[in-house]
């Protein structure tokens, strides 16, 4: 943690980011293993960026994944399947991913768009929830601000789930999420030079604002 709040770094691409991350704090740190995202790391190059990465801290992140995806995630050394998917196509069986790989090995990222119903059918499936912005045609890693609203909502109704806020996160406005409940942050596009490549800066600035919120 950092001050408070618990710290994802997203869309890793490099030994060197990773490095960075975890020198930040970073509580975890997400590797994309969804081809049609652009920071996209193959399973050739995520066995070497995987050493880098503490055995517990490491979540692929991917979208619409079946059992046997996620199956040979968890194998191949992620402790943890993030799965994107949109409700409204039934693509993704949860039921069943959650069921071979348990509720706390599976985090579920809906996507939704703003002012829509959160589909609390599927908190089942899962014990942690994150909360993206939407953005059409793209799964997370947008820049865009998530609903906040909703979120501060979702996580004071169904406070038994830990409740992880995406969404255009980085020095600007990470002390205002805080402010608006957030206790798991999901930093990714915001900390970035441009897609895949973080910046040791901006990651900086985030850990002077948490650590200067938590103790004011």
């Amino acid at each position: 943690m950092i001050g408070d709040v618990t710290v994802k770094v997203c869309g890793i691409t490099r030994a060197a980011d990773a490095a960075v991350a975890l020198a930040f704090g970073a509580d975890y740190l997400g590797v994309n293993v969804w081809s049609g995202s652009p920071r996209f790391v193959a399973p050739a190059q995520r066995v070497g960026l995987l050493r880098e990465i503490p055995a517990e801290k490491r979540i692929a992140v991917t979208v619409n994944p079946t059992v046997a995806e996620a199956q040979a995630l968890l194998a191949e050394g992620f402790a943890v399947v993030q799965a994107h998917f949109d409700p409204s196509t039934g693509e993704c069986d949860l039921a069943a991913l959650s069921a071979a790989l348990g509720p706390h090995r599976l985090w579920i990222a809906p996507k939704l768009a703003d002012g829509a119903v959160w589909p609390t059918d599927l908190l089942k499936f899962s014990h942690t929830c994150l909360h993206d912005a939407h953005a059409k045609g793209a799964f997370g890693g947008t820049g865009k601000r998530a609903d906040w609203t909703r979120f501060q909502a979702l996580q004071k109704a169904h406070s038994s789930h830990v409740w992880v806020l995406a969404g255009g996160l980085g020095p600007t406005n990470v002390a205002e999420a805080v402010q608006a409940s957030a206790r798991f942050l999901d930093l990714n596009s915001g900390v970035e030079l441009s897609p895949g490549l973080k910046s040791a800066e901006k990651l900086a600035e985030v850990r002077a604002v948490l650590l200067k919120n938590s103790q004011s």
